[in-house]
């Protein structure tokens, strides 16, 4: 057995956990998931990010030097 760090020992836990998914999404939201970013519902999405980047300069990457 290979000696680990109380760090490495945190990163590791962390990383199974990232790994394992979020236990409060159900398989149905998992579905809704999938469909917004590589399904029938792609495009839709793709529009409403659009439209909140163009929206907001913050989430749209420009920033107003000005200020």
């Amino acid at each position: 057995m290979v000696s680990m760090s109380i760090g490495e020992e945190l990163l590791e836990e962390r990383r199974r956990r990232r790994l394992a998914g979020d236990p409060r999404v159900t398989d149905a939201d998992r579905e809704l998931l999938l469909r917004l970013v590589s399904g029938d519902l792609m495009d839709e999405f793709q529009d409403a990010l659009d439209a909140v980047s163009a929206s907001d300069p913050l989430l749209g990457g420009s920033t107003d030097d000005d200020t």
